[in-house]
């Protein structure tokens, strides 16, 4: 039985939403789009409007920049990743 190597590429994901979008884009588009919910609450417009605009700008920016060949929702995971990790500081005295 003959072997083949199969070529494909792990450094892009697949576009398989009419070939513009992938599935993680596809989702946090839904995450932004769901957002809205919150214009069905009875509160000032100018409070939803105040709650819903960084809500969709954080999921939009998730869904489509990429900084360098990096995508945000990464670069803002490791953000919250070293915000909350066990920092060791060590305390050296300097001596004259």
């Amino acid at each position: 039985m003959r072997v083949f190597k199969v070529p494909f590429d792990i450094k892009r994901e697949e576009k398989i939403f009419g070939g513009y979008l992938s599935l993680r884009q596809v989702i946090y588009l839904m995450l932004s789009a769901s957002s809205l919910v919150i214009f069905a609450i009875p509160i000032p417009i100018a409070i939803k409007i105040i709650l819903v605009t960084p809500i969709c700008v954080f999921f939009l920016l998730c869904a489509f920049l990429k900084i360098g060949e990096k995508n945000f929702d990464k670069f803002f995971y490791y953000a919250i990743k070293y915000l909350f990790r066990k920092k060791n500081f060590v305390y050296e005295r300097c001596s004259k």
